[in-house]
């Protein structure tokens, strides 16, 4: 019985060690980059009213969606509720990846030296590119 009994656990450690060993491949989100895309920052004027009615569901909130018309995907990042104005949002990236489309974007707060209003903002960036039927991701 003791022999079985260490058998069974050998093999079912080496199955956890086997379980283990693969699952940090399973979900490769390996950000090495292929090549650069181009796109757009785009104007909230320009957006479909869709887009605007989506950004002001979730403004209060940091969010990141994409949206797909057909012929453009339209990559959306928002920051959520800042306290003041004067907030900006800076494209660091956007490329083609091994394992999709990579979005990389920073805010940036207002200058010191700049004049603000106490009054909230809800600060978004929206990025054009051509469609694309791939996953979109983002570095944080």
């Amino acid at each position: 019985m003791g022999r079985m009994y260490r058998r069974v656990l050998s093999v079912l450690a080496a199955l956890c060690l086997c379980l283990s060993a693969g699952g940090c491949s399973m979900f490769d989100t390996s950000d090495k980059k292929v090549s650069d895309m181009e796109f757009t920052v785009t104007d909230a004027e320009e957006l479909p009213e869709e887009i605007r009615a989506m950004i002001e569901e979730r403004k209060n909130e940091a969010f990141q969606m994409a949206y797909h018309d057909g012929s453009y995907s339209y990559i959306i990042v928002g920051y959520g509720q800042q306290e003041t104005s004067g907030y900006s949002i800076q494209v660091g990236d956007v490329y083609q990846g091994e394992n999709g489309i990579w979005v990389d974007t920073d805010l940036i707060g207002p200058e010191k030296s700049e004049a603000t209003e106490a009054v909230p903002s809800y600060p978004y960036v929206v990025i054009k590119i051509e469609s694309v039927d791939q996953t979109i991701r983002f570095k944080s």
